[in-house]
């Protein structure tokens, strides 16, 4: 079952929007150029106040480390560098929260992401994918060849010289930062743009969705090539669960498993998000999906209503 733990209302349709969360924080635009930092282990805490963008936020990720916990954002005008414990300490002694320059004029950011140790962020911004370095605040590469703007970047977690990118022109590529160059580029894997990409590091394995409900899982070989491992169709898995969970309701039985199998595999597949408008829970206290790799909570997007939830076991 899903307990909501904190829902908030933004004042702009954020469906497509990177929104930012993590064990302890979740943060939301406000009034488009600004940002609302919450609490999540203390709802009732009022909320950090960033401000320092001219121009209306586009993108928002918090860092891998939970000491300290930093927070990148990004418009068209400035990739900042936020240092939450610090910025809270400087607002509750009166001071303005401030933050580190680590990018300019980029363009339209559409993605942040931060490497495991934090020291580099991945930026996409059209077709170009920036690697910067928040500690000399400065662009470390520049990297080009997807054909269409990108979706997402994620760097893999045990090895840091090697970064994945997904485009709207259907292909993922595996980057060499030693390098800059392609160690893997993808085939066309869908009539649909690819929206994000995961690594899961106890498989070694790289998994990606498409906005059409489609999801590839690939192993992750030494080598860097990407060998198919499953393809799922998250709508057809839906329909499957729906028709079972009707079977057992018409025969008295409980549905209980089968609700909850239907709302992993038709909102989030492993943390890829494949809907436009998507409803994800976090399966770290559930030993079913925290299995497979996936930690840490991760927002919910209904129009313009941000939440976070937990999923518990069913008893």
């Amino acid at each position: 079952m899903i307990n909501e733990k904190l829902s908030l209302t933004c004042d702009l349709l954020l469906s497509h929007q990177q929104l930012a969360c993590c064990q302890s924080y979740s943060g939301i635009p406000h009034h488009g150029k600004n940002m609302l930092i919450y609490n999540n282990k203390e709802t009732q805490q009022k909320p950090l106040q960033l401000t320092g963008h001219h121009n209306e936020i586009s993108a928002m990720t918090f860092g891998k480390r939970n000491n300290p916990v930093f927070l990148c954002s990004a418009s068209s005008d400035y990739i900042i560098l936020w240092d939450i414990e610090a910025c809270q300490k400087r607002t509750e002694e009166g001071k303005p929260a401030v933050g580190i320059v680590i990018g300019t004029l980029l363009g339209n950011v559409v993605h942040l992401s931060f490497c495991f140790s934090d020291e580099r962020v991945a930026a996409c911004s059209g077709s170009t994918l920036y690697v910067l370095s928040p500690k000399r605040q400065e662009i470390i590469c520049t990297l080009k060849s997807h054909l269409g703007p990108l979706t997402s970047a994620q760097f893999c977690p045990w090895n840091a010289s090697i970064l994945v990118s997904t485009s709207e022109d259907r292909t993922f590529k595996v980057w060499d930062l030693t390098t800059e160059a392609i160690f893997y580029q993808s085939f066309v894997l869908s009539g649909s743009p690819l929206l994000s990409a995961l690594f899961l590091e106890k498989e070694q394995h790289l998994v990606t969705g498409s906005t059409d409900g489609q999801v590839w899982c690939f192993s992750f070989d030494d080598d860097h090539k990407c060998h198919l491992v499953k393809k799922m169709d998250l709508q057809k898995m839906e329909k499957r669960h729906e028709g079972r969970q009707e079977t057992l309701t018409h025969q008295g039985g409980n549905a209980t498993i089968y609700q909850r199998e239907r709302v992993y595999s038709s909102f989030l597949f492993l943390g890829i998000v494949v809907k436009s408008v998507c409803r994800v829970a976090d399966p770290s206290s559930d030993p079913k999906m925290s299995r497979n790799g996936i930690k840490g909570s991760v927002p919910t997007i209904e129009g313009s209503t941000f939440s976070t939830s937990l999923a518990k076991p069913a008893q």
